[in-house]
């Protein structure tokens, strides 16, 4: 559970230094699959029910932790690590560990207390033990979401370098358009802790936009700085109602208008056929003096009936859908 001591602020804070820990983390996924673990003794236990492999995964957050352990930029002393950095590994243990539908069993805290107590030579840092927590479901997910939009941001940034081909300089709409969607995907559907998140969001909007514009001119494709531009969430929120509301009044209208073509279909137009249908069956079958034949006749009759039948009853329900639509 969230200490109620965090802020958003402080949950949020390490977004504002993404490039550096997306760089940070890079560098640690690279570590090769590994045999042997900074966590071999307590490999059996539950805190990797989400890990497909615990070895290599402990190699990779000693890799993180060391990184930024012993980064002094930001004028950060060497061999320790700021709020920043302690908020940005709670999220990283807090999204691997507890899996993508956020497993509350799993403790952050307990694993990195058990990781510590078998590497204390490795994890020197007295900060971090006390900043780790389970991040609730709900604000993990928007984390999650905000995290995938600073990773688009990255995609279109790259298409924008002067060293680039004109295949890659032309996949910067292809990123722009995914961004925005995913933008304005991750504000409709915020619904717990959106106060902070939208906060958040309104910084990524910000940063998107003084970053990239600038370097627009690089590339053929993204020059236009309105590319850069994402719309207000209150903006979003207040589409989004309207076309609720569109969408509802609509149904609401044709609805109870399908419901009585589908009335007059059935009793206009297929009871009629059914009884002429039936007429002729009765016709046929007084004159006909081959009993197998008159089944055969009879069967291959009512289907091409049944088959006019269907075809015209689909014919109105798809005319009416498409004139109505």
């Amino acid at each position: 559970m969230t200490p109620d001591n965090v802020t958003g602020t402080e949950r949020y804070d390490f977004f504002k230094d993404f490039n550096n820990y997306e760089d940070k983390e890079r560098k640690a996924l690279r570590v090769p699959a590994a045999n042997e673990s900074c966590c071999k003794s307590f490999l059996s236990e539950y805190f990797f029910t989400h890990i497909q492999f615990p070895h290599t995964f402990c190699e990779q957050f000693k890799r993180l932790y060391n990184l930024l352990f012993n980064s002094t930029l930001n004028n950060k002393k060497a061999e320790t690590l700021d709020d920043n950095d302690c908020s940005f590994l709670n999220y990283w243990l807090n999204d691997k560990l507890r899996g993508i539908n956020i497993d509350n069993s799993i403790n952050v805290s307990d694993f990195y207390k058990k990781l510590k107590g078998s590497n204390e030579n490795i994890f020197k840092d007295k900060q971090l033990e006390k900043k780790l927590y389970n991040i609730e479901k709900h604000d993990l997910e928007n984390m999650r979401k905000l995290y995938d939009l600073y990773n688009t941001k990255s995609k279109v940034s790259s298409t924008l370098a002067r060293d680039i081909t004109p295949e890659e300089s032309a996949s910067c709409l292809m990123h722009t358009n995914e961004c925005y969607r995913k933008y304005r995907d991750t504000i409709i559907n915020c619904h717990n802790g959106c106060h902070d998140f939208f906060n958040a969001l309104t910084y990524f909007k910000n940063k998107y936009k003084n970053d990239l514009h600038l370097d627009s001119e690089n590339t053929s494709s993204c020059r236009y700085e309105e590319l850069f531009i994402l719309p207000d969430y209150n903006a979003v929120l207040k589409e989004h109602k309207s076309v609720q509301i569109i969408r509802n009044t609509t149904l609401s209208v044709l609805l109870p208008m399908f419901g009585v073509l589908l009335m007059f279909s059935f009793s206009d137009k297929l009871t009629p056929f059914r009884q002429y249908l039936l007429s002729k069956i009765k016709m046929i079958k007084s004159r006909l003096v081959t009993v197998g034949k008159s089944e055969n006749e009879l069967l291959l009759y009512s289907h091409d009936y049944d088959n006019i039948i269907l075809d015209e009853t689909d014919y109105n329900i798809s005319y009416y859908t498409v004139r109505n639509s």
